[in-house]
């Protein structure tokens, strides 16, 4: 296969992975911007390895056991976060809460490591799901310990909304930023998700010298069950968890 073909498929599977319902052949190839017939054979012989599941009654192709493989695999790597597991579950067990881990990725959240809590509601916060930063406290913590030109640029957007609370002008985002760094930690009340408030902090990094933080840790809760004074007061149980996932890291 060369590398084109292999780029192609590799855009595939991503595309996949953001419609776990599955998409026909002509939905996956526009999503992945590639000809109708190039999708249709790479999804074929994706099919014949496992990485792709079709069904027939339906037309869709969707991700398949293969792929399961790869996150397994990925996870018990080096670069899986496996040392995040420790920490983040005796967090959600004290304070009976998800506890999630992400990292920034373009302009977008990508939540790699997640531990439910308690509660008997809990938040989605499966491995893999990206979310706007602007819209999360994960996405914020990240966001205000960049450089400022990296702040400038995510700044000109675009910035969706992805609820009504959703913080969309990009000098109350500014204003958000710098607030966060006077705080040390981010919050996000409603402004992902209707019903949700979390808050986020940066895990600090094992070379202070070596750039920005590139992982942050958030509680997420229901505002149903959790007031957001009662969340505030976790911030010193959140910020004992980074110290300790960094020093498990090293």
């Amino acid at each position: 296969m060369s590398d084109d073909m292999l780029g192609r498929g590799l855009r595939l599977l991503t595309t996949l992975s953001r419609h776990p319902e599955g998409l026909g052949v002509s939905a996956a190839a526009r999503a992945a911007r590639l000809p109708v017939s190039s999708a249709h054979r790479l999804l074929a012989r994706m099919t014949e390895e496992g990485f792709v599941v079709h069904d027939p009654s339906a037309r869709t192709y969707a991700l398949g056991l293969r792929a399961l493989e790869l996150a397994h695999g990925f996870h018990r790597t080096p670069a899986g976060f496996n040392h995040l597991l420790g920490p983040m579950r005796q967090l959600a067990e004290r304070t009976g809460l998800v506890v999630i881990a992400g990292i920034l990725d373009g302009d977008q959240v990508l939540l790699v490591r997640s531990v439910q809590g308690s509660q008997h509601l809990q938040l989605r916060s499966d491995e893999g799901t990206r979310n706007p930063w602007h819209a999360t406290s994960l996405g914020k913590a990240l966001v205000a310990a960049r450089p400022e030109a990296d702040q400038e640029r995510l700044l000109a957007g675009p910035l969706p909304r992805s609820a009504p609370n959703t913080l969309s002008d990009p000098d109350e985002l500014r204003a958000e930023l710098a607030r966060v760094r006077k705080l040390g930690w981010a919050e996000a009340e409603e402004e992902n998700e209707r019903g949700v408030r979390s808050i986020a902090l940066c895990v600090p990094a094992a070379d202070p010298d070596g750039g920005p933080p590139q992982l942050a840790l958030s509680l997420g809760a229901t505002v149903v069950l959790t007031g957001r004074e009662e969340l505030h007061d976790m911030v010193p149980l959140l910020q004992t968890t980074a110290r300790e996932a960094a020093a498990y890291g090293r």
